[in-house]
C-alpha cells in the first residue's frame, strides 16, 4: 500500500477534453497520442514552481517524447486557432493603443501654400 503514490508519479497522465484521464506507464511520443486522437494536439500542463494552479499550456511538436511524471492535456484544433487569434488580436490592440496619438491623415497647412501637407505626430 505504501507504493501507490510512487506508481502514480511514474506515469504519464493525459487529460482528455471530456475530463477523463489516461495513464501510461511507458514512454511514448506526442505523434502516437495525436494519431490515436485525430483533431487534437498534445500540450504540456505548466504549473508554478510550487505546484500552484495552472499557469499555461505548452504545445508539443509531434516528434517530442512525453516524459514520465508530467501531466499533458489534449487540445482541439479549434481551441488552438482561437488562442492564436486571441493573441493576434491582443497584439494588434496593443499596437493600436501605443500609436493612439499618431494621426496618419495628412493635414493641410493654413497659409499661403495650399499644396503643402503636414502630418501631425
Amino acid at each position: 500500500m505504501g507504493n501507490c503514490l510512487a506508481s502514480e508519479a511514474a506515469a504519464i497522465l493525459i487529460q482528455r477534453p471530456d475530463g477523463t484521464i489516461e495513464r501510461f506507464y511507458f514512454s511514448l511520443s506526442a505523434q502516437e497520442v495525436m494519431n490515436s486522437n485525430i483533431g487534437h494536439y498534445v500540450a504540456l500542463v505548466v504549473t508554478t514552481s510550487n505546484g500552484g494552479p495552472l499557469k499555461h499550456l505548452k504545445l508539443l511538436r509531434p516528434s517530442e517524447a512525453l516524459q514520465i511524471g508530467h501531466v499533458y492535456r489534449l487540445i482541439t484544433f479549434e481551441d488552438v486557432l482561437k488562442e492564436f487569434n486571441a493573441k493576434k488580436c491582443a497584439k494588434l490592440g496593443k499596437l493600436l493603443k501605443e500609436n493612439e496619438g499618431f494621426d496618419r491623415r495628412p493635414k493641410q497647412k493654413s497659409g499661403d501654400d495650399d499644396n503643402a501637407l503636414e502630418v501631425s505626430t
